[in-house]
């Protein structure tokens, strides 16, 4: 009995060991942790988590599991369910409220994705690092997302994952449901260019034509529907040669002279 016991820790811990913690950048098949709030300025209210990805995902094999920093043991577990819809660009997100006091609050405390049938895992903390006992991030180490709810910050206050600058920042405007796409990604942050065009949109070529009342150089960047910079480009002549691109949908950053906005570009 002894020998048998001394075998299921051996395949426990070879399980554990093959695990991969995506970190902060990272995602489980497209899907990855996108906004949260734990804290704020007296009786905590609102807390929700918030997971993003491609339009359509199926999210029935995916779960979110939370972690208490003081034993690094799960208490709580969240099954998801349903699809992400598309709320532009391709891309969406789902927020699940919790209850009052839903979230520990931190010192540290973590949040796990994790998906039937694969090995990644993104295991997110908050207020310092720790390294799971059990549940499906089992021996991982956190990554520390660096900021944090201190419980002085405004009720309607989160923490969301800015996919331009891959990094977690704090923002005064939760937006539990709606995709929070950060402050290089999102239109709501941006002046409109004068008289800016872009096309052919759907693109199915290789070169990309701008034009704008300006008519000066432009900084182009180009973000797939997760965040990565694919293109940073300048552009004095119109054009843009994008032949690297494959077919899906991006977020273009197009910058003249201090102005800046964005465009969803299609690519068949």
């Amino acid at each position: 009995m002894k020998k048998l016991y001394f075998l299921s820790i051996l395949l426990l811990a070879s399980v554990a060991n093959a695990q991969t913690n995506v970190g902060i950048t990272g995602n489980v098949d497209g899907v990855y942790i996108n906004e949260l709030h734990y804290d704020n300025v007296g009786g905590d209210v609102g807390e929700f988590f918030e997971v993003a990805g491609p339009a359509g995902t199926d999210l029935s094999l995916y779960t979110v599991t939370l972690y208490n920093g003081s034993g690094n043991a799960s208490y709580a577990t969240y099954p998801l369910s349903g699809l992400i819809d598309n709320e532009g660009a391709g891309v969406g997100a789902i927020h699940v409220a919790l209850a009052v006091n839903g979230f520990q609050n931190g010192s540290p405390d973590g949040i796990a994705l994790s998906k039937t049938g694969s090995t990644d895992v993104q295991f997110l903390s908050y207020e310092g690092v720790m390294t799971a006992v059990g549940g499906p991030a089992a021996g991982l180490t956190s990554a520390d997302i660096l900021v944090s709810e201190d419980g002085t910050n405004a009720i309607g206050t989160s923490l969301e994952y800015d996919e331009g600058s891959m990094t977690w920042i704090a923002i005064a405007d939760d937006t539990p449901g709606d995709f929070a796409q950060g402050a290089v990604l999102s239109t709501r942050s941006f002046s409109a260019i004068d008289g800016l065009k872009m096309y052919p949109n759907p693109l199915s070529g290789n070169v990309l034509n701008f034009s704008t009342t300006l008519n000066a150089e432009l900084n182009v960047q180009i973000f797939d529907i997760l965040g990565k910079q694919v293109v940073n480009s300048k552009v004095s002549n119109n054009t843009l040669n994008v032949s690297n691109l494959n077919a899906g949908v991006y977020i273009v950053k197009v910058t003249e002279e201090g102005k800046t906005a964005t465009r969803k570009l299609v690519v068949r």
